[in-house]
C-alpha cells in the first residue's frame, strides 16, 4: 500500500474533505432536504469527520441576524445525521441558537430523512431524548418551533414507537396532528389522559391559537376534533377527565373546552350520581361557568332523589356564599321550588342570604322565608328573627308579621378606620466598589421594571464609584454590547449612565451633551417631567468621581432628609467640588416642606447659599392652575390595528402658570391641550411623582395625558400612581381624573394599584371624591372611561371605609337615565355601592334627582337600588 493510501489519525482524508464541500455547500443554499440527502448516505467515519465541522460553522454565524440567517436549518438536519450518539444529536438539534425563522415547517421531516440509516435502536432513542426536550412554553410561544415535535413524531410514527403522554407532546399533537381520523391515529389512545391532566392544553383545544389571540377559532377545526374524541372515547372516562380538570381548577380559556365537553355530553342523573361528591366538591371555589355546570347536576340528581340532608345543606352554603349574582339566584330560586318536604332546611339556608347586600338577592330570600313560615319548626323561626336584623326596616317588617314577634336592626356598622402607610426608609447607599458591581450586574439582568428607589440608589453609587468599575464595565461589553457601542443615543435611566462611563469621554455638561447627541438643546417629543430627569442623569454623568449626589432620595416618598441633605453638601464642599446644576434642584424640591435652614449653618458654598434661600423663601412657588373640560379626537384600539379609529372624547385640560426659575421652572408651566400626543406619551412616568414629593397635583397634571391613553401605552403609570399617593401635598381634578383613569384601566394590575391609591389618599383625608363626581359622568357620557370597571374599584373602597359619599352625591344626579333611556347594567352597582357608602357613614342627606327618579323599568335591580338608597337617606 502506498503512504498516500494511509490515514493519519486526526486528519480528514480527501473523501471527507468532499463530503463536507458538499454538506457545507447545501448548507450555504439553505436547503435542509439536500443536506438530509447528503448526509444520509454517508458512512460512520465520514459522518463523525463531518460532525467535527459542524460547531465551527455553527461559530461563522452572525449574532445580529441569527434569527433570520437561512443556514441554521440545515445545520439542525447536519447534525442530527453526523453527530455520532443519540444524546448528542438531540442536543444538537435542540439548541436554542440553532432556532431561526426560516423554513422551519420542514426540518422535522429533513431530520427524519437525515437519520433513516441509522438502526432503528438508535431512531427510537433519538426521537425520545428529542420529546424530552420539547417545552410547552416553547410551544405556546408565537415563535414556537415545531422542529423536535416533527421530527420525533415522524420518527415514533415510523418505528411503531409509543409517544409519552406529557403536556408539551400532547400540545404539539393538537397544534401539528397530521388530518386524518382519530382512529387511524396510533398516538390518540396514549394522549386522550394527557389532554384531561395537563395543564395549557385548554386553550389549544378551545380553538386558540398559541400565544392567545383573541380571534375565532379556525373554521371547523376544533369542532370537527371535539366530535371526534365524543365518538370514539369511552364516555365515563371522558366525565372522568372532565370532573377531574374541573376539580384542578383554572378559568377562562383553560377550562372552557372542558365545560363545552360536559355538555355536549349531557350526563343523566344516572351518571351524575356517582360523581355528586366531586360535584359538590366544585360549588364553593370553582370558576362560575364550572359551578354553573356542577350545580346542574347537583340539582338533576337531587330531582331523581332528594339529597341527603347534610348534602342539601352543603351544596346550599357553598352557593350563597358565592359572589356572582346569577348562582346567587339560581341557588334561592332552587332551594325555593325544592322546599317541600324540606320547608325548615331550606328556609333556614335562605335566612343566611339576609346578609348579603345584593338588593335583589335579599328580596327574594325573604319571599322565600314568608311563603313557607308556617311549615317552619319554632328554633328556625327564632333564626329566621335573628338574621332578619340584617336586613333593610321594609324587609324587617314583612318577616316579623309573617313570623311574629319584635325583629330588632342590628346595631349600626361603624366605619373601618383606614390608615395611611408610614414612610419607608429607603436602604442605604452603595458603600463601595464590590457593592457596585454587584448592583450593576443586578441592574443588567433584572427580569421586571427596576424601581426607581432602586435606580436612584445605583445612579449614586455610579456617581461615587463608578471610576473605579470602568474596567469591569467594559468587560461586560460581550454580554451589553450597548455598553461599549458609542452609538446608544436612546439610552435613559441609570443605562444612560453607565454607557458613558464605559465610554470615558470627556466630561459633557447638560447643553453640550445635547446638542451633541441630539443636535438640539430641547426635546419636545419629551414631557417636562421627562425631560427633567433625561437631564439631571446627563448632569450625573459629568460629575463621576464626586463624593455625593444631593437628590437620592431617603424615604420612600420620594423626599431627602435635611440632615442628610446638609451633609452632602458638607462633603462636596470639603472636596472642592460644585453639585450640577440639574442635582441641586431636584434635591431642593425634594426637601421637606418643614425643612429648617438650620441644618446649612456653618456651610458658605454656593449651593449652601442656594439651599438657604431656598428654605427661607418657602420652597417652589405654587403655580396658579386651571381646569376646562375639553372636547379631543380620541384613537379607540382595535385589535392589531395599525392605525386606530379616531373618536371623540373628553378630557380635562390643565393649565399651570408658575414662577419658578432655573430647571424648576420646567415642571411648573404646562397646558395639556397644546401636548401632542406623541409628546404626551412617549417616557416612562416611575420617576415622575418622586420629582415633585411635596407637589402632587403638579404631578398629576403631568400624568393625565398618559393616563387618558392607558389602554394604547404602557409606560408605568400604575405603579405613578401609587408613587403619587406615597408622597405628599394638595390633591385637586387632575388627581381626580388620574385615579379615574387607573380604576378604568384595562389591565387587573393596575386598577389594583388605583384602589390602594384610593385608599391611601382616603387615609391621609386627601382624596379628591368631590372631583371625582364631577368628572366621572362627563367620562363615562364621552367613552373615555369604563363605568363598570370604575364601579368595580369603588365598590370595594366603599366597602374597606372610603369616604365616597361627595363621589356619589355628584355622579349619580348626572349618571341617573331619563324615562325613556335605557339603564346602564353598572348603575345598579354604583347605588348599592352608594348605599355601603350611606350605611358605614351615617349619611343621611337625601338625593331629590333620585327621590323624583322615574326608572324605565321599574322593577329592574337598578330600580330596586334607588329605592333602597332613597330609604335609607330618608329614614332618621
Amino acid at each position: 500500500m502506498s503512504v498516500g493510501a494511509v490515514k493519519v489519525p486526526g486528519m480528514a482524508s480527501s473523501g471527507d474533505e468532499v463530503a463536507w464541500e458538499r454538506v457545507r455547500a447545501a448548507i450555504a443554499q439553505g436547503d435542509a432536504r439536500k443536506v438530509a440527502a447528503v448526509v444520509g448516505g454517508f458512512g460512520e467515519e465520514t459522518r463523525k469527520e463531518v460532525g467535527k465541522r459542524l460547531p465551527e460553522a455553527l461559530r461563522g454565524i452572525d449574532d445580529r441576524t441569527r434569527w433570520t440567517d437561512q443556514r441554521l436549518g440545515p445545520l439542525r438536519v447536519a447534525g442530527a445525521g453526523c453527530l455520532g450518539g443519540a444524546a448528542a444529536a438531540a442536543a444538537w438539534v435542540a439548541r436554542r441558537d440553532l432556532r431561526g425563522w426560516r423554513d422551519r415547517d420542514g426540518l422535522g421531516a429533513a431530520i427524519a430523512a437525515a437519520v433513516a440509516g441509522r438502526p432503528s435502536e438508535w431512531r427510537l432513542d433519538f426521537a425520545r431524548r428529542l420529546t424530552d426536550r420539547i417545552r410547552l412554553t416553547d410551544l405556546l410561544d408565537w415563535r414556537a418551533d415545531r422542529v423536535l415535535w416533527d421530527a420525533s413524531a415522524a420518527l415514533l410514527r415510523a418505528e411503531g414507537g409509543a409517544p409519552p403522554a406529557s403536556a408539551a407532546f400532547a400540545a404539539g399533537w393538537l397544534l401539528w396532528r397530521p388530518a386524518e381520523p382519530l382512529a387511524e391515529d396510533p398516538f390518540f389512545p396514549v394522549l386522550l389522559p394527557a389532554l384531561f391532566d395537563a395543564d395549557g392544553i385548554g386553550p389549544l383545544l378551545g380553538g386558540r391559537a398559541p400565544f392567545g389571540t383573541a380571534g375565532p377559532p379556525e373554521p371547523g377545526a376544533v369542532p370537527a376534533l371535539g366530535a371526534q374524541i365524543l365518538a370514539h372515547a369511552d364516555r365515563a372516562f371522558l366525565l372522568d377527565g372532565c370532573v377531574r380538570r374541573f376539580l384542578r381548577g383554572g378559568d377562562g380559556a383553560r377550562i372552557a373546552w372542558y365545560v363545552a365537553l360536559h355538555r355536549a355530553l349531557a350526563p343523566a342523573p344516572e351518571e351524575s350520581a356517582p360523581r355528586l361528591r366531586d360535584y359538590v366538591r366544585l360549588l364553593p371555589n370553582a370558576a362560575p361557568p364550572i359551578a354553573e355546570t356542577a350545580f346542574e347536576q347537583v340539582k338533576a340528581v337531587d330531582a331523581l332523589a332528594p339529597l341527603a340532608p347534610e348534602m342539601f345543606t352543603e351544596t346550599a352554603n357553598a352557593l350563597l356564599f358565592r359572589p356572582e349574582r346569577k348562582l346567587l339566584k339560581a341557588a334561592l330560586i332552587w332551594l325555593d321550588k325544592t322546599a317541600k318536604g324540606r320547608e325548615t332546611a331550606a328556609v333556614a339556608q335562605a335566612a343566611v342570604a339576609f346578609a348579603i347586600e345584593h338588593t335583589d338577592t335579599r328580596e327574594r330570600a325573604v319571599r322565600l322565608a314568608v311563603r313557607h313560615a308556617a311549615a317552619v319548626d319554632p328554633l328556625t323561626a327564632e333564626t329566621v328573627r335573628d338574621a332578619a336584623g340584617a336586613l333593610p326596616g321594609p324587609l324587617r317588617a314583612r318577616i316579623a308579621d309573617a313570623y311574629g314577634g319584635a325583629v330588632e336592626p342590628e346595631a349600626p356598622i361603624e366605619a373601618p378606620v383606614l390608615y395611611a402607610p408610614a414612610p419607608s426608609e429607603l436602604d442605604p447607599p452603595i458603600a463601595s466598589a464590590a457593592e457596585l458591581r454587584e448592583a450593576v450586574l443586578a441592574h443588567l439582568h433584572a427580569s421586571r421594571s427596576t424601581r426607581w428607589p432602586e435606580v436612584e440608589r445605583l445612579l449614586a453609587g455610579l456617581v461615587v464609584y463608578g471610576p473605579d468599575i470602568i474596567a469591569d464595565l467594559r468587560g461586560y461589553g460581550a454580554r451589553f454590547p450597548w455598553i461599549v457601542h458609542p452609538d446608544f443615543s436612546h439610552l435613559d435611566g441609570a443605562f444612560l449612565v453607565m454607557h458613558r462611563l464605559a465610554q470615558g469621554s470627556a466630561r459633557r455638561g447638560v447643553v453640550d451633551y445635547l446638542r451633541h447627541r441630539h443636535g438640539r438643546t430641547k426635546l419636545p417629543d419629551r414631557p417636562a417631567p421627562a425631560q427633567f430627569v433625561y437631564r439631571r442623569l446627563i448632569d450625573a454623568t459629568a460629575r463621576f468621581g464626586a463624593p455625593a449626589l444631593l437628590a437620592t432620595p431617603t424615604v420612600s416618598t420620594g423626599h431627602v432628609d435635611p440632615e442628610v441633605f446638609a451633609e452632602r453638601v458638607r462633603l462636596l464642599e470639603e472636596a472642592g467640588r460644585e453639585p450640577g446644576a440639574y442635582d441641586l434642584d431636584q434635591a431642593l424640591l425634594r426637601l421637606p416642606g418643614d425643612a429648617s435652614a438650620r441644618v446649612l449653618d456653618g456651610l458658605v458654598s454656593p449651593a449652601a447659599k442656594s439651599a438657604r434661600a431656598w428654605i427661607e423663601g418657602g420652597g417652589l412657588p405654587e403655580p396658579a392652575v386651571s381646569y376646562e373640560v375639553v372636547g379631543f379626537r380620541r384613537r379607540k384600539l382595535e385589535y392589531w390595528e395599525e392605525q386606530p379609529k379616531k373618536e371623540n372624547g373628553k378630557r380635562l385640560r390643565t393649565v399651570l402658570r408658575g414662577t419658578a426659575t432655573g430647571s424648576a421652572g420646567l415642571l411648573t408651566d404646562l397646558d395639556t391641550g397644546a401636548l401632542e400626543d406623541s409628546r404626551a406619551v412617549r417616557a416612562v412616568a416611575r420617576w415622575w411623582a418622586p420629582i415633585l414629593p411635596s407637589h402632587r397635583e403638579l404631578t398629576a397634571a403631568h400624568l393625565l395625558r398618559q393616563a387618558e391613553r392607558w389602554p394604547l401605552d404602557r409606560y408605568e403609570q400604575g405603579e405613578a400612581v401609587l408613587d403619587l399617593a406615597d408622597a405628599t401635598g394638595k390633591t385637586g381634578a387632575a388627581t381626580a381624573a388620574l385615579l379615574l383613569y387607573a380604576l378604568s384601566s384595562p389591565h387587573s394590575a393596575d386598577r389594583a394599584g388605583a384602589l390602594d391609591a384610593v385608599l391611601s389618599f382616603a387615609a391621609q383625608d386627601a382624596l379628591p371624591a368631590a372631583a371625582m363626581g364631577e368628572l366621572l359622568p362627563v367620562f363615562v357620557k364621552s367613552g373615555d372611561v369604563s363605568l363598570s370597571r370604575v364601579v368595580q374599584g369603588l365598590t370595594e373602597a366603599a366597602r374597606a371605609g372610603a369616604p365616597l359619599w361627595p363621589l356619589f352625591a355628584n355622579a349619580v344626579p348626572t349618571l341617573l337615565p331619563t324615562a325613556d333611556e335605557s339603564t346602564p347594567a353598572p348603575l345598579a352597582d354604583l347605588l348599592a355601592a352608594a348605599s355601603t357608602t350611606a350605611t358605614l357613614h351615617h349619611i343621611r342627606t337625601p338625593l331629590p334627582a333620585l327621590t323624583t327618579w322615574t326608572p324605565k323599568s321599574p322593577t329592574s335591580r337598578a330600580a330596586k337600588e334607588a329605592l333602597h338608597l332613597t330609604a335609607l337617606l330618608t329614614t332618621p
